[in-house]
């Protein structure tokens, strides 16, 4: 004959302790959290370029990226600050300064 053992609840004042005790740690998991990589579809979408284009820039070197087996992903704070390393600003024009007579 097989027993059953039931476990009962703890009283109200161990699980308030229990609650107390791990307040606030999900906040700190949060804080060590990162975003989600992002595919080659979904960065592209970010960036407004083709995937294809992408995907050659990243194994040429010129973007960065992660490489997780045959796996390419993107973080979007990184190609965010590789787009503002890479701005072009516009130098002063000839028709500015006078240019040649």
């Amino acid at each position: 004959m097989q027993t059953l053992t039931i476990t009962p609840t703890p009283p109200r004042r161990i699980r308030q302790g229990l609650a107390r005790a791990f307040r606030g740690t999900r906040r700190v998991c949060d804080e060590h959290a990162f975003a989600p990589l992002l595919d080659a579809k979904a960065a592209s979408k970010l960036l407004g370029i083709p995937p294809t284009w992408l995907l050659a820039q990243a194994r040429a070197g010129r973007v960065p990226h992660h490489r997780l087996g045959h796996y390419v992903r993107f973080n979007a704070d990184d190609l965010r600050q590789w787009l503002t390393e890479n701005k072009i600003t516009p130098g002063p024009s000839r028709l500015t300064t006078g240019g040649r007579s």
